[in-house]
């Protein structure tokens, strides 16, 4: 007589699934969870954060540049008032 042992949680398949199974809910609940935190942080605009706010004027440290035309130099020498007598 022969007497065959049955395993009691089933095959081996239906173990290893059961095992991946039980790895992969908790792994999916961090998943969800991380994707509802990014969301919730995700970018936002000034306005969002703040409404009303408004910001102080940039302090600028130098005056304006002017930029003259080209033309107001001489085309000789180069310099505003010519000293090399092309303009007279």
């Amino acid at each position: 007589m022969t007497i065959t042992l049955t395993p009691r949680a089933g095959t081996i398949d239906s173990i290893r699934r059961e095992g991946t199974d039980s790895f992969h809910q908790p792994v999916d609940h961090l998943v969800a969870d991380g994707d509802d935190r990014a969301r919730a942080t995700a970018r936002r605009t000034l306005a969002e954060m703040v409404p009303g706010y408004a910001p102080q004027p940039v302090l600028r440290l130098t005056r304006p540049l002017d930029f003259r035309a080209a033309d107001d130099a001489c085309v000789l020498c180069g310099y505003w008032t010519c000293r090399c007598g092309s303009a007279g």
